[in-house]
Order: structure tokens, then sequence, then C-alpha cells
């Protein structure tokens, strides 16, 4: 259980590291924590951002969001082909299936308080909502930052984390472990 509590903590720092550079969660980092009885069992039909759920086409994407401001595509190690839809206060970013040219949402990221969770959190919101939401669970504080980390281990392993800044919800970030 220790193992799995510093993971999370050692992930949380390399998420926070990289802010809005693009990073997918790899199961090297092993995103997860020791269960926390407090907490409620979050789902994977509880994971999204702005209507955007892990796992939707990028046509779908589309359809909820519009067009992007920005569209970038890239290739990583660990994932393969990487397309990430860039708009204003939210990221999406997809990575290509078996099939070419078909991309699907694995990691999403916002810090605009017009794009909620499924659960209504968005950022602006103080701690003891999401807790309220979410349930209690451990608070990473990592000097004037704090994360409360939320994470499913079936059927993928997956996360959903807050960032908080000066008592607010500063940032949100949902996403899939990727092997």
């Amino acid at each position: 259980m220790k193992f799995r509590t510093i993971s999370l903590a050692i992930a949380t720092v390399i998420i926070s590291l990289t802010s809005y550079i693009h990073h997918p969660v790899t199961a090297n980092e092993q995103i997860s924590q020791a269960p926390n009885p407090q907490a409620q069992k979050i789902t994977i039909e509880r994971l999204g951002i702005g209507g955007v759920k892990l796992g939707i086409s990028e046509a779908q994407v589309k359809k909820i969001l519009g067009k992007p401001v920005k569209i970038e595509n890239s290739f990583m190690a660990a994932i393969g082909k990487v397309r990430t839809l860039k708009y204003t206060g939210i990221t999406i970013d997809l990575a290509e299936g078996v099939k070419p040219q078909q991309f699907t949402v694995y990691q999403i990221k916002t810090n605009s308080p017009k794009y909620t969770t499924v659960d209504k959190i968005k950022v602006g919101d103080k701690p003891s909502q999401i807790i309220s939401t979410y349930g209690k669970n451990d608070i990473l504080q990592e000097g004037k930052v704090s994360r409360l980390n939320y994470a499913i281990e079936e059927p993928s392993p997956a996360g959903l984390n807050f960032t908080i800044k000066n008592g607010k919800v500063a940032e949100i970030f949902c996403f899939y472990v990727m092997n």
C-alpha cells in the first residue's frame, strides 16, 4: 500500500511539472493510490470534463466542443501517434487506435470555469466541494499548491486530479494511464 501512495505522489509531481506541456500519464508512473474508505468509488463513467469523456472519438469531441483553436500532431514512444485539440481553457489529447487516423481521448485538462466535471465541479470551486462530491482523500501539499487525486483501476487505470491554488480549484486533469 505504501508503494502505491508513493507512486501517486511521484506521478502527481511529474504531472504538475508538465503543466500544459503535452505529457501522457504512462503505466511506468503508476497513478494509483491506497484505497481510502472515506473516498467514494469513482467509476470510468464519472471521468470527463466539459462533456468530453475518456475514450470518445475525435469526431465526438468536435461535435461537443466545435472546431479547435489549434491541432497538434506528434509521436510518443509509449503511445504512438498523438493528436492534441486545443480550445480556449481546455486541452484534449487523443491517441491513435488500431485503425490509422482513428483517435480517441486519453486525457483532458482544463483551467477554465466554463468546463465542469461530470459531477459539476469546476475551476474556482473550493476543495470542500470536491470532497463532498468525491469523498475525503489525502491532500498532497507542494508549496503553495495542493492536489486532490482520485484513481480507478478497473476497467483501465485512470484518474481525476484537482490542483488547488489560493484555496480554489485552479486546474482539473482527467486521464487514462497509458502503457
